[in-house]
């Protein structure tokens, strides 16, 4: 019974730290395009939620997570708020953002790869769910701030998921500790993700010359 809880006490502390992060990310970009305060926690709450909406959706788990449980918007208009203070100390948008998007794409990933195995997906399905779950927020942000999505500028982004939800599959079919998978793939794709920012790694580009007419 106590393990029980613990693991149910561990999976809401990474949903909200997920959810936080995410909410900060969307909210450091909406103040960089300026946008009012309904902008800012708009642009927060779809960022948080924004993936594992699809999630839900693609695996008919309706309604969706955040009707049942409308504490994850509510927590992300907090923090999205909560942001809008440091806007007016000056800080400088770009690091955070980057930084809480990693550590929101890093969480969510895993976790939706976690919840896609629980209803019985395959490995492989899972794995797509998870990716799905920790980038999608990030597209929708990037597209209402009309900025070129984060997964199209040769960002090892969907990379980083992709492992971090694979990491968790293997784990969870070799029964490890549900604690430890946790954190375990959470951190791989985490430091994927940042060490990838801090030494400026990207994906090569796949390029064709355009043919001459005839």
């Amino acid at each position: 019974m106590s393990s029980a809880l613990a693991s149910i006490d561990l999976l809401m502390f990474f949903q909200f730290i997920g959810l936080a992060a995410f909410a900060v990310s969307g909210a450091l970009v909406a103040g960089e395009r300026q946008m009012d305060w309904f902008g800012v926690v708009v642009m927060g709450i779809i960022v948080a939620v924004g993936g594992g909406t699809l999630r839900d959706m693609m695996l008919g788990a309706t309604p969706v997570f955040w009707i049942t449980s409308p504490w994850y918007v509510a927590v992300a208009s907090v923090f999205a708020l909560g942001t809008i203070p440091l806007m007016r100390w000056g800080i400088a948008v770009r690091r955070p953002m980057l930084i809480a998007d990693a550590i929101g794409l890093a969480v969510f990933a895993v976790l939706g790869t976690r919840k896609a195995l629980e209803m019985g997906t395959t490995g492989s399905v899972a794995v797509i769910m998870g990716i799905v779950t920790g980038i999608f927020g990030g597209v929708i942000r990037d597209v209402l701030a009309n900025r070129t999505p984060i997964i199209l500028r040769q960002e090892v982004y969907a990379l980083a998921a992709l492992v971090g939800g694979l990491v968790f599959v293997i784990l969870h079919r070799l029964d490890v500790a549900p604690a430890l998978a946790l954190w375990g793939s959470i951190g791989v794709a985490l430091i994927i993700r940042l060490l990838a920012l801090a030494r400026r790694w990207s994906i090569p580009i796949f390029k064709i010359e355009p043919t001459e007419p005839d």
